[in-house]
């Protein structure tokens, strides 16, 4: 009677991703991420085809063999290039059914790393790619992208909202919600390639959408929590952009101007050119009065303090923004690999 009672259970899809989720802890969360969407599409997709779940998992590897596979891709994007974008497991075999996870990379022995330039204290951010990419990112790329999303779903979602009274304001609607997924998505695959924190490659699917009809397939839309916190972000993320691009332009611009004016001067252009003698201009808390012809150039010893400081204040802005791209690289990955919902529906 107590075998009986001990028979285990037959192994269901859930099982297996709440197994490969535990093996996962600790990887990077969009890796992990990846990972799941991976196991639960093909698996679904082969008991879908009418293959029965333990030879699909089975066909698909074991818990531990998929957990140390996605393991061995690298987490930095900066790092070796990772071959499985787009497509994260092995093609099907012959029956149709999934082949497993990406294959790591053999490991080679381990070798002293070369000594770089970006390690060299203070003045080794000026080698660091990662903090030009941040620059590139809070100075004009990420705030034109923000910028276009957020237009995007200003303007689709009021014209969802107007034609709500006659119905067409619903499909405008569900179009709204799948694209701030994919716009998501998109901007991540920017934040990837400037800020250097890896994303995830995959949207947590919509269930139910595949098996119902067309307004069932709408309300499925309208109900998962994962479309409308997505939108969420396209909103919220207009404001932090601006800012953003306001404080790193600022601060790029200035010290640029304090190092490449007093470098024109060298070059026989005058610092400043103003159309009245009678204006006294202060600068680094020095006061400077034109010549006669209206032009002021800087004495050498304050064209070198320009020059200096506006170095200083540069370094200054490339550690602000690598730091701030850092924060916000893991911010984002945090939003688009939460998971409000279940994996699978409960049955």
């Amino acid at each position: 009677m107590h075998d009986a009672d001990q028979v285990p259970s037959p192994p269901s899809i859930e099982g297996y991703l709440a197994r490969l989720e535990v093996a996962l802890h600790g990887a990077d969360p969009a890796l992990a991420h990846d990972a799941l969407i991976d196991a639960e599409e093909h698996l679904q997709a082969a008991v879908r085809r009418g293959v029965p779940v333990h030879q699909a998992i089975e066909a698909y590897g074991s818990v531990d063999e998929i957990a140390a596979a996605y393991r061995g891709l690298p987490a930095d994007p900066a790092g070796k290039p990772d071959e499985t974008s787009g497509r994260s497991v092995d093609p099907p075999s012959s029956d149709g059914s999934p082949r497993g996870a990406p294959t790591a990379a053999v490991a080679t022995p381990a070798q002293v790393p070369a000594p770089r330039l970006r390690d060299v204290p203070v003045v080794g951010i000026w080698f660091d790619s990662r903090a030009w990419g941040a620059l590139l990112y809070f100075g004009g790329v990420g705030f034109v992208v923000a910028t276009g999303c957020f237009v995007w779903a200003v303007v689709l979602g009021s014209l969802a909202i107007g034609l709500l009274p006659i119905v067409l304001g619903l499909p405008l609607l569900v179009l709204l919600l799948g694209s701030a997924r994919a716009l998501c998505l998109v901007e991540g695959a920017v934040v990837q390639a400037l800020l250097g924190v890896r994303m995830p490659r995959r949207v947590q699917p919509v269930h139910g959408v595949a098996d119902v009809g067309f307004w069932q397939r709408i309300w499925c839309w309208l109900k998962d929590v994962r479309s409308w916190l997505s939108l969420a972000y396209l909103y919220a993320n207009f404001p932090v952009s601006v800012a953003l691009f306001s404080i790193t332009l600022t601060l790029a611009v200035l010290s640029a101007a304090m190092v490449f004016g007093p470098l024109l001067q060298a070059a026989g252009l005058p610092f400043v050119s103003i159309s009245s003698d009678d204006v006294t201009v202060r600068y680094l808390w020095t006061e400077l009065k034109p010549a006669a012809d209206g032009t002021i150039r800087l004495p050498m010893s304050l064209a070198l303090s320009s020059v200096g400081l506006g170095l200083a204040l540069a370094t200054a802005t490339l550690w602000l923004v690598r730091g701030l791209g850092w924060v916000y690289g893991h911010v984002v990955q945090a939003i688009q690999v939460a998971r409000p919902q279940a994996i699978l529906p409960h049955r």
